[in-house]
């Protein structure tokens, strides 16, 4: 008998959570043969591209599966995500205006937004390679601005910032609701933003235990228990 169209994105979705990555990518592919604009097929398998750090292959996936629905508060997260991740930063900003021109307003929007703040502040010291051409009175201007983000992220530790409740919330939302690729995305970008923080190795590691990556998922929550070692759930994870 063959099988209908939601009946294969089901399977396809099936082996995605199990960490079976070419069998979903087979039946995504399958599904965009007979319909290219199908918005789930397209946005499922630009997350299997992101999760092999091919996230320039994953951006007209999930543009193409916003097109088809903009109103899918996911297929926003995964485009700006990809978006952050080839370092897009101009579009970022234009998107996450369009997401809140339509009314997208939940916590993982403010998250991304936090995130992409970040990330444009960490930039503004390495705009001194750009000076060379600058009038006396805008490189004073911003020697100003450097001096002030500095005093900013003084004192804060390693990471330079710690976490909000809604980028850690975004995380934990990934992972409980069996989105291990994505969360693997975040959880590697929630590291390497905030080193010192034990919650994202934490969560990383069970990421890695849920698909199987059982040497990774030892690495993540070992980084944890160093952390945070009065941390009683770390150490259970860790045995």
């Amino acid at each position: 008998m063959e099988l209908t169209i939601e009946q294969i994105l089901q399977h396809g979705i099936t082996a995605h959570q199990e960490g079976n990555l070419q069998e979903a990518e087979q039946h995504y592919n399958t599904i965009l043969q007979s319909q290219p604009s199908h918005p789930d097929a397209n946005h499922n398998l630009g997350v299997i591209a992101v999760s092999v750090d091919k996230a320039a292959l994953a951006l007209p996936l999930f543009k193409k599966a916003l097109e088809f629905n903009p109103k899918i508060e996911q297929f926003w997260l995964s485009y700006i995500n990809a978006l952050i991740k080839e370092n897009q930063l101009e579009t970022v900003k234009n998107v996450l205006a369009e997401a809140r021109k339509i009314g997208l307003d939940g916590h993982k929007i403010h998250a991304l937004e936090a995130q992409f703040k970040h990330i444009t502040q960490s930039a503004l010291p390495k705009l001194s390679k750009k000076n060379k051409n600058l009038t006396f009175k805008e490189k004073r201007q911003n020697i100003a601005e450097r001096k002030q983000h500095k005093k900013k992220t003084e004192g804060k530790g390693a990471s330079g910032l710690n976490p909000s409740q809604s980028e850690i919330n975004n995380l934990l939302d990934y992972y409980q609701s069996g989105q291990y690729a994505n969360a693997e995305e975040l959880a590697v970008s929630f590291t390497g933003q905030y080193p010192t923080h034990p919650f994202g190795w934490k969560l990383l590691g069970a990421v890695f235990q849920k698909i199987g990556r059982k040497a990774e998922a030892e690495n993540a929550i070992q980084k944890a228990v160093e952390l945070s070692p009065q941390d009683p759930e770390a150490h259970n994870n860790l045995g």
